[in-house]
């Protein structure tokens, strides 16, 4: 058997004021002829389709178009999306019935029964191969805080029992011993890249060490993280796709999709396939420079299309609307070698010493984009800001997420 694992397609990203359609639609295309070469028998999404929980028009048009042409390449083959934190899990599954119809399965929602227990069936797809026979199992859990789970028995972590539970009802159901797979959108682990993140931005969701589920299935497959990466300690049979393209600056990394095959006893073999895109970003210099360095390195920079750029400037204070000016006048003026970039934002870097924790009118427009709700409040606040209005304000956010 072979999937195909994806997530954090973060669909209608914006980034500093550019969209990020073309390299989204340059996805879907590779994505397209990856499915016809493969000819998977699934393919799994685990979640963050869009950037925000409101996506436009364009970006929902974008995934439904795009998740149609995939499925008339292949129609043999499972489509499985979960929602995750930046999606609307109403929105997401308002259409579930209407995609069962193209045997897409999108699951938004921790299903329960009318007196409360878990509904575990309705988190399991049965996986099928081009002739029709079963081939292996998924249980799917979209992104969920803890309290929109079950209760267990006391003392139980709610996410982990639903996930035990889940298991031990697939183990019933796979009397052929098929290989199951696991997909979620969460964070299992302390030791992963969180390259490209912010620790307090990811989610709003508590660590959930892998030890504490089952080892009951043969591949997980993970959204949320977007470094594609295995988790330390799991055998290689749990893996973060990540974002198949960059969806901010700090994500200088490959971005790709896994194509994984099960062997004969059921072990997963992963390959990654880079996506390329025709708008990359980067980060020149790789590290702060002071202003004239910068634009000697702007210049020397091997271009090679239409890149997005980011400058990399070091600034003892934070600068003002003139100097702001006569840095983006300088960079118009840069010679490129005819290529064809744009320079999305100027990235003022100063030193930690000079830094520290400044209030919200030290900051540069770049620094103050940077922050996070909570680090905004904190500055806001300072002092008066206590670990009570911290959880507080923690669950305010957690609330407007859902």
């Amino acid at each position: 058997m072979k999937v195909i694992h994806t997530s954090d397609w973060h669909i209608g990203k914006v980034l500093y004021g550019e969209e990020l359609t073309e390299n989204h639609q340059s996805f879907f295309d590779q994505l397209l002829q990856l499915v016809c070469d493969e000819r998977p028998e699934a393919l799994l999404v685990s979640g963050d389709i869009y950037e925000t929980s409101t996506p436009s028009i364009a970006a929902k048009k974008l995934f439904n178009d795009n998740l149609l042409r995939i499925h008339e390449a292949l129609p043999s083959m499972t489509i499985v999306v979960l929602s995750g934190n930046h999606d609307s899990a109403q929105r997401v599954g308002v259409d579930v019935s209407l995609w069962k119809l193209a045997n897409v399965r999108v699951v938004t929602t921790i299903a329960e029964r009318s007196n409360r227990q878990p509904d575990y069936d309705s988190h399991i797809i049965e996986l099928k191969d081009q002739e029709g026979n079963p081939c292996g199992w998924v249980g799917a859990v979209p992104f969920a805080y803890e309290q929109s789970f079950p209760k267990p028995q006391e003392g139980e972590n709610r996410v982990t029992a639903f996930y035990k539970g889940l298991l031990h009802r697939i183990a019933e159901r796979n009397i052929a011993r098929l290989p199951v797979l696991l997909m979620g959108h969460l964070t299992v682990a302390r030791e992963l890249d969180f390259t490209g993140h912010k620790l307090d931005s990811i989610g709003g969701m508590e660590f959930l060490p892998i030890a504490d589920f089952s080892d009951g299935f043969d591949y997980f497959a993970l959204g949320h993280i977007h470094h594609p990466q295995f988790v330390y300690g799991a055998e290689r049979k749990v893996r973060y796709s990540g974002s198949p393209i960059a969806v901010s600056f700090d994500e200088a990394f490959d971005h790709s999709v896994s194509v994984v095959t099960f062997d004969e006893e059921n072990r997963p073999h992963v390959r990654e396939h880079i996506i390329e895109v025709p708008h990359r970003l980067v980060t020149v210099p790789s590290e702060p420079a002071d202003f004239r360095e910068a634009i000697k390195a702007l210049k020397r920079y091997p271009w090679e299309g239409t890149e997005y750029v980011r400058l990399n400037v070091k600034q003892e204070t934070a600068p003002s609307d003139a100097y702001e000016q006569a840095v983006r006048a300088s960079t118009e003026d840069t010679s490129t070698n005819s290529h064809d970039l744009k320079l999305l934002t100027v990235n003022y870097v100063r030193s930690r010493e000079n830094r520290g924790d400044a209030s919200l009118t030290d900051v540069s427009l770049s620094e103050f984009r940077a922050l996070t709700p909570l680090e905004v409040a904190k500055r806001s606040l300072g002092d008066d800001f206590t670990e009570e209005m911290e959880g507080t304000f923690n669950e305010v956010l957690r609330m407007l997420d859902e």
